[in-house]
């Protein structure tokens, strides 16, 4: 605790971070404002004792007043070019991933056209070309999720995100998001084995907002398990919730990095380390959508032993 309160007073480095000036920049701001009022306290202070007109006393308390004023001016001013810099990053990022849509989607829709309308004969696809092009439908299937998970993110963050309900089936979501990472399970050789205690009441939740939360929590247990790994989905009801609950024994999860795994563009340091792909968005999204449905997200984690996700959803009232 201690350390952290040094670390925050330490605003040369927050004020890089930000790229702002000293004047513009909240952390020394704050400090200045804080120190100088403590000094021209005390100077009040000592000239009350010396002088007892109330036109002294008035004057020194106005000009506290003035220097606070003042500093809380730059203050704002500092925070309002942070913000606007954010609305900034976050339209542009928005706009970018909106063009990058059309492309992707054009060429995902030429390589499904390609390889159902293989020809015969000389307009025949060989086996190499046909491992090309599947190879090619894999990148972009990756880009195309990584440019929608971008745009979700904008979504959730701006209040813009629209969550069509319904009461579905969690086991049937289960079967179809493991059936969509087929291609990640063959690329990682790992076995997806789905557990479930049926029946098992409905969820009332957004089928395709739910869809993207499972395919990130199971997409991760696939990417970062070792080659003949297995991954565990077990669906079971606890009380009145229905408990998913994602087990891999792959990398696992730094202990001293279990408190910054949901923030917004975190990858621990064993997903660098195993080169595992994506930006840290995932689990960011996973824990905003079932936010909006009731739902909650933990984890158990231990470096080189594995994860064990848990999510708990509210059973849907019949």
């Amino acid at each position: 605790m201690f350390l952290k309160f040094l670390d925050d007073l330490n605003f040369v480095s927050a004020c890089r971070k930000y790229k702002l000036g000293l004047w513009q920049c909240p952390n020394f701001l704050f400090l200045m404002m804080g120190v100088v009022t403590i000094v021209v306290m005390f100077g009040t202070y000592f000239v009350s004792q010396h002088y007892y007109s109330e036109t002294v006393t008035i004057a020194s308390v106005s000009l506290v007043a003035v220097f606070i004023l003042t500093i809380s001016s730059f203050i704002i001013s500092g925070v309002e070019k942070i913000a606007e810099a954010n609305i900034m990053k976050s339209e542009f990022i928005s706009v970018i991933s909106h063009q990058l849509c059309t492309p992707l989607s054009a060429i995902k829709w030429n390589l499904e056209v390609l390889e159902t309308e293989n020809g015969e004969g000389d307009d025949k696809l060989t086996p190499k070309q046909l491992i090309f092009l599947q190879n090619i439908e894999k990148s972009n299937e990756k880009m195309l999720k990584l440019v929608n998970d971008l745009l979700e993110v904008i979504r959730i963050d701006q209040g813009r995100s629209v969550f069509v309900r319904d009461k579905v089936s969690l086991v049937q979501l289960a079967q179809e998001v493991i059936q969509n990472l087929e291609y990640l399970k063959i690329a990682r050789k790992v076995s997806v084995n789905l557990r479930d205690s049926s029946p098992l009441p409905r969820v009332y939740v957004d089928p395709k907002k739910m869809k993207i939360a499972m395919e990130n929590l199971i997409g991760n247990a696939i990417k970062f398990s070792e080659e003949g790994d297995e991954v565990n989905i077990i669906l079971r009801m606890e009380k009145k919730r229905i408990m998913l609950i994602i087990e891999d024994h792959g990398v696992g999860i730094p202990r001293y990095q279990h408190s910054r795994v949901f923030e917004k563009f975190f990858r621990s340091n064993n997903a660098s380390k195993y080169r595992t792909e994506g930006v840290g968005l995932g689990l960011y999204l996973v824990k905003a959508i079932l936010k909006n449905f009731g739902g909650e997200v933990w984890f158990e984690s231990e470096a080189n032993k594995g994860s064990t996700f848990y999510v708990s959803l509210p059973a849907a009232v019949n």
